[in-house]
């Protein structure tokens, strides 16, 4: 009797390899998809208060300082 072509180990695990790399392309597409509708999420936010305090004092001008 003759092994079974399509049952054989390496048929298997071509079908598997094929099935991981769609499923790994499925991922990426995706994960691009979502990254190009949401472009607000890649913009740096101060994480604390400090740091958001820190943030706006230095994005003011510099008051002038008269000693009369």
């Amino acid at each position: 009797m003759q092994p079974d072509p399509w049952n054989s180990d390496t048929e298997r695990f071509g079908r598997l390899r094929a099935s991981f790399w769609i499923l790994v392309f499925g991922i990426a597409v995706m994960g691009y998809l979502m990254a190009i509708g949401h472009p607000d999420w890649f913009v740096l936010r101060p994480v604390s208060s400090a740091s958001a305090a820190m943030s706006q004092a230095a994005d003011q001008p510099a008051v002038e300082r008269r000693d009369n």
